[in-house]
């Protein structure tokens, strides 16, 4: 008696064979293309959400100094709700290709609110490190350059 799973029948319809699971054929240039594609547009998304909640927080900023020692005056409002709409306008041209240097250049402003706010450098630090990783995400998944280059692409 032969055991359940043995011999031509166990590889029917619908199931794989052993070959086949074991060694999966190499996807062609095309799909290599395609899949290149998409994880370029996806870590741009993720980018752009990165940018559009690092505006939120300059967005709440103005409440949080508003009661500290130094108080809010005119020129931080202004500064800060400048800061927050430059991120989201660079979040919509992220599809450039000098979209990423700028959102880039923008995390070095976004780090600057800790001056004024040390409580704000705790959210800003978190957020360019989520900036960071998925710079370093794309690189590895799209192939794009290292380096300063990689802010251009």
């Amino acid at each position: 008696m032969s055991a359940p799973f043995e011999g031509p029948e166990a590889s029917g319809p619908g199931l794989p064979d052993a070959e086949s699971v074991l060694h999966p054929p190499l996807p062609t240039a095309e799909q290599v293309e395609a899949r290149s594609r998409r994880a370029n547009r996806a870590t741009r998304g993720a980018l752009a959400a990165v940018l559009c909640l690092e505006a939120l927080v300059v967005l709440l900023m103005p409440r949080a100094l508003a009661q500290t020692s130094g108080g809010l005056g005119t020129t931080k409002t202004v500064v800060l709700i400048m800061l927050a709409v430059v991120m989201v306008a660079a979040g919509f041209l992220l599809r450039r290709p000098w979209g990423i240097g700028t959102g880039s250049a923008l995390q070095v402003l976004f780090l600057a609110t800790g001056i004024w706010l040390p409580a704000a450098l705790i959210a800003s630090v978190l957020l360019v490190g989520v900036w960071g990783y998925l710079l370093n995400l794309r690189h590895q998944l799209v192939g794009t350059p290292s380096g300063p280059r990689m802010l251009i692409s």
